[in-house]
């Protein structure tokens, strides 16, 4: 951030004061106040002070201690004017003069620069500790809310020496106060730094001053040598970013003129060109000459906002040039296209008599091509169809057309050549060439095609083959399992679309006549055919984890039916219809769970579960009837749980016999069926009571001797 003018050093000084008094036999009270400033004006390290001035911007600093940091404090105030109606500005001095007070120096500012009622001002006197808002008394935010931006958001960072910070935080803090998106945040206040370092200096023998004097002095020392490096370091930055621009300013400079003498230069060669060769050739390049004119239009308009009066910020500068070379690239780059194709023609100018012989040959070469290709065409309509040949049913009629143009521009430029107009001639040899160009390509589409409904013909074979094999293998897969419906549904779909596509293709008829056609309804099949595939194997790896499934719950349903068969059979006495009932339901379900599982693996795994929960539901009636019919003759006979009556009732419920006598007994044999628990309780942590905040321990000014505000909310 800034460079650090005051705090540190001036901290240095006020203890090298106090201890060189301290040193001479004289200290200061405990209770008393130190000043900050204990030096006079033209000590060391002591600057002039500062009469209001104009600011730069937004910022008077005659003092260059927040260069560094000017364009972040324009942005955040230009933020603030954007979001509110207001604005800041922020004066940085040494020491304040005529007046003296901070803050009148600030109203005095704010008189000279004719600031408005809208215009909050931070100034900040380094040397003097002194800073403050100052505002007008129509200023929206009350007094409590600005002294709360002074203390938290300015005072920390002007004691940690970071300026430029303070002055971004005040705006940060005005804007959110302004627009009631947030607080201003900052640290807290402290004690009096001078006054701590008088009660320390105080209790300290005579001797021992001169030993912290020694240590000031090294401090100061090491202090001073850092900022120096510091302060270097940000000049070398400085230097190098602006060099930097500099050279890309530069170098876009010369770029726009050299492309600007260039584009005039091809201007002037349109003109020679369609001197030479004739308007019609010409009117492209002409149009490339324009184009690149309205390209470099805009790369000076934005060079003229680089060079205004009113200075752009620094990435702004940098975006400007590299537009000014985007252009510059653009207007260069359409006129090299042209200014090669006319080169070319000039060099077939001064070759003309030699390419046309070359053209005369091959326009002679091709001419006797065309009879075998109208023969090999002709052969290929007699094996296929038309929608077959689409491509080229024409050809020959339309290499013909081409080579009776070719035919008529080697004339002209023969016609040229004898005339002595060499440059005509020369864009009639080159409309030549591209005319038997296009001939040669054509009759070469015939062979192609020719060539490519042979190989479709083989291919169709291939392909039956393959969806054969597909068709096999889908079969199986069908087979195998019990299939969802929709994915039967698929796989019977692309079946049929396969057999289909291989009936046609061997049928012959339309389908030969077509081969590239029937190759690709073929290939379609096949495509349906390997998804259908795919979705059938996962269809299968789905089942087989089913049926894993399946056989785990038919082991337990197994075990649930055997259980509860037994537990009832044995005690036949105690246990009513509805448990009996239950069971053979579920002994019903297992049944048919185990004689699906082979071929309906879903409906037997419902039927599984059922079995389970059947068995289980009957065994639990079944359980508590017994403990109610024990627990009934018990009452009834007054037995005790270890009586030989209690082990005869046992016996008895084994065989049935006892029935009769408990139901003679006049207790209930039905079982309540009901209750519940409560879930509740709560459980919570209590704050330990109290409430805490950060409190300032000393107005303005921190505990560490830093700046006091003498702002505090008051109104210019």
């Amino acid at each position: 951030m800034t460079g650090q003018k005051g705090v540190s050093v001036r901290r240095a000084l006020s203890l090298l004061g106090i201890v060189a008094a301290a040193f001479l036999g004289t200290s200061a009270p405990a209770s008393a106040e130190v000043s900050p400033i204990t030096s006079s004006p033209s000590s060391p390290g002591i600057a002039p002070a500062v009469s209001p001035g104009s600011p730069d911007g937004h910022i008077f600093d005659p003092g260059g201690l927040v260069t560094q940091d000017a364009s972040d404090i324009e942005q955040a105030i230009s933020t603030l004017e954007s979001e509110t109606d207001y604005t800041m500005y922020f004066a940085i001095v040494d020491r304040f003069s005529s007046p003296s007070a901070g803050f009148d120096w600030a109203s005095e500012f704010a008189e000279v620069n004719n600031l408005g009622s809208d215009a909050v001002i931070l100034y900040v006197g380094v040397d003097q500790l002194d800073f403050g808002l100052n505002s007008s008394s129509s200023f929206p935010i009350g007094d409590g809310a600005l002294r709360d931006i002074e203390t938290q958001s300015i005072a920390p960072n002007l004691d940690a020496g970071e300026y430029g910070q303070a002055a971004i935080s005040a705006a940060d803090s005005l804007r959110q106060e302004l627009t009631g998106s947030g607080t201003a945040s900052g640290g807290t206040g402290g004690g009096e730094f001078a006054q701590a370092t008088g009660a320390a200096v105080g209790s300290i023998f005579l001797f021992v001053g001169g030993f912290i004097v020694v240590v000031a002095l090294i401090i100061l020392f090491v202090v001073l040598r850092a900022r120096r490096k510091k302060k270097q370091g940000q000049q070398a930055t400085e230097a190098q970013r602006k060099a930097q621009l500099a050279e890309l300013a530069q170098r876009a400079a010369g770029e726009l003129v050299r492309v600007d003498n260039l584009v005039t230069a091809a201007d002037q060669e349109v003109s020679f060109a369609e001197a030479q060769f004739g308007a019609e050739p010409v009117a492209e390049y002409r149009a490339a000459v324009a184009d690149a004119r309205e390209q470099l239009r805009r790369a000076f308009d934005v060079q003229g906002q680089y060079l205004d009066a009113h200075p752009e910020p620094e990435p702004a500068k940098v975006q400007m040039n590299e537009a000014i070379l985007g252009f510059v690239g653009q207007a260069e780059q359409r006129v090299a296209e042209q200014a090669a194709r006319f080169e070319k023609l000039r060099d077939m100018e001064r070759n003309a008599p030699e390419l046309l012989r070359q053209v005369r040959g091959e326009l002679d070469r091709l001419e006797g091509q065309m009879q075998g290709a109208e023969s090999q065409l002709t052969a290929l309509r007699a094996r296929y169809s038309a929608q077959a040949l689409s491509t080229v049913d024409d050809s020959t009629h339309h290499a013909r057309e081409l080579l009776a143009l070719a035919r008529t521009e080697t004339q002209n430029a023969d016609g040229g050549l004898r005339e002595g107009r060499t440059g005509p001639a020369a864009v009639d040899i080159s409309d030549a060439q591209l005319a038997l160009a296009q001939v040669s390509s054509v009759l070469g589409s015939i062979g192609a095609a020719a060539s490519d409904l042979e190989n479709a013909e083989q291919l169709i074979r291939q392909e039956i083959g393959e969806l054969e094999s597909g068709l096999a293998r889908s079969a199986q897969l069908v087979q195998q399992a019990s299939l969802q419906p929709d994915v039967a549904a698929a796989a019977a779909a692309a079946q049929t679309a396969a057999h289909e596509a291989i009936g046609r293709a061997r049928s012959g008829g339309a389908s030969a006549a077509d081969p590239l056609r029937t190759l690709g309804a073929l290939r379609e099949a096949d495509e349906a055919l390997d998804t259908a595939i795919a979705s059938l194997l996962q269809e299968h790896e789905r089942l087989a984890g089913l049926r894993r499934q399946l056989d785990v719950a038919l082991a337990q349903a197994r075990s649930a039916v055997t259980g509860g068969l037994q537990f009832i059979e044995g005690r036949r006495g105690a246990v009513e219809s509805e448990p009996r009932a239950r069971i053979q339901q579920a002994e019903t379900e297992l049944r048919t769970a185990e004689q699906l599982a082979a071929t309906q693996p879903e409906e037997a795994m419902q039927r599984a579960k059922s079995a389970i929960s059947l068995a289980e539901r009957a065994t639990e009636q079944a359980r508590n009837q017994v403990q109610s019919q024990r627990s009934g003759y018990e009452q009834s006979w007054g037995m005790s749980s270890g009586s030989s009556s209690r082990s005869n009732f046992d016996s008895g419920l084994l065989g049935g016999i006892l029935g009769g006598l408990i139901s003679n007994s006049g207790s209930s044999s039905r079982s309540s069926w009901g209750g519940g628990s409560s879930w509740g309780g709560s459980s919570g942590r209590r704050s330990s009571g109290g409430s805490s905040g950060f409190r300032s321990s000393g107005g303005f000014r921190s505990s560490g001797g830093g700046f006091r505000s003498s702002g505090g909310g008051r109104r210019r």
